[in-house]
C-alpha cells in the first residue's frame, strides 16, 4: 500500500490561519507534499492568495478583494482573527506566496477569479509549473484554462463531470472525489486512464479516511493531515 500524496488546504489551516505565510510553513512542518490555496484578483490588478469574494471573515477590513486596491489589501490583518499570536500575518500577494513555495513544497493553485495564463506564467518563473495543477468552480475560468493553457495541468470534480469518460474527454490530469461519489471502480477506472485521483474531505473522520484508503486514491485533499497519517499507518501495518 502506497502511501497518499498530501495536499494541505489553504495550508495548515487548523495550526495557522488559512491561506497565510504562517499557513503555508505550517503545512511544510507538518510534511504535506502540496499546498492548496485560492487566487483572488485586486482592483489594480494585483493576484492575492485569499479564499472568499471579501475580507470580512479572515482579516480586520472589510470589502470585496475586488473593489479594494492593493494597498488597502497590503495594510491588513490577516492572522489575528485566528490567534493573537498570528497578529500581523497579511494577505499575501501571489507572488511572494509562489516564492515562499518555491524549492519546498509543490502547489495547487484554485482560481476564484484571476486570469489562468497569468497565474501559469509565474508558475513557471519559477520552475514551479511541472509539479502544480489548477482548478475553479468558475465554468468560463476552466474553460479559458483549457483553451488558453493547455500546459497547465487541470483538475476536475466528478461531481461536475459525472464520469470518468467525461473527465478523460476533457483532458483532465486529475479527477477528485468527495464522499457522495467515491468509489473503488471510479478510482480504479480513473488510474487505468492515466488519471491521478484525489479526495476532498475537510472533516475529522477516521472512517472516512480508511474509506479513502482502502479505495487507492493517491492524494488527499485535507485539513487533518496528521490523523490521516495516523489511519494510514494503522492499515498499512495491518495488511504488511
Amino acid at each position: 500500500m502506497k502511501k497518499a500524496v498530501i495536499v494541505c488546504h489553504r495550508g495548515a489551516c487548523l495550526k495557522a490561519p488559512e491561506n497565510t505565510i504562517a499557513a503555508l510553513d505550517g503545512a511544510i512542518e507538518l510534511g504535506a507534499d502540496v499546498v492548496e490555496f485560492d487566487i483572488r484578483t485586486s482592483k489594480d490588478d494585483v493576484l492575492y492568495v485569499i479564499h472568499d469574494e471579501t475580507v470580512d471573515r479572515t482579516t480586520n477590513g472589510t470589502g470585496r478583494i475586488a473593489d479594494l486596491t492593493s494597498f488597502q489589501i497590503d495594510q491588513l490583518d490577516a492572522g489575528s482573527w485566528f490567534s493573537p499570536e498570528f497578529a500581523g500575518q497579511t494577505v499575501p500577494r501571489l507572488t511572494d506566496f509562489l516564492d515562499t513555495c518555491a524549492g519546498r513544497i509543490a502547489t495547487y493553485a484554485e482560481i476564484k477569479m484571476a486570469d489562468p495564463a497569468r497565474v501559469r506564467d509565474m508558475l513557471a518563473a519559477r520552475g514551479m509549473l511541472q509539479t502544480a495543477w489548477t482548478f475553479s468552480f468558475e465554468q468560463s475560468i476552466r474553460a479559458e484554462t483549457r483553451a488558453k493553457v493547455p500546459d497547465f495541468r487541470r483538475m476536475v470534480l466528478f461531481s461536475h463531470v459525472g464520469s470518468v469518460e467525461r473527465a478523460i474527454a476533457l483532458d483532465a490530469h486529475i479527477l477528485e472525489f468527495h464522499i457522495e461519489n467515491l468509489t473503488a471502480e471510479r478510482v480504479a477506472a480513473a488510474k487505468s486512464s492515466g488519471i491521478r485521483t484525489q479526495f476532498f474531505y475537510d472533516g475529522n473522520d477516521p472512517a472516512v479516511f480508511a474509506d479513502a484508503i482502502k479505495c487507492g486514491v493517491e492524494q488527499m485533499n485535507i485539513n487533518e493531515v496528521e490523523l490521516f497519517r495516523e489511519v494510514e499507518a494503522e492499515l498499512r501495518s495491518a495488511v504488511a
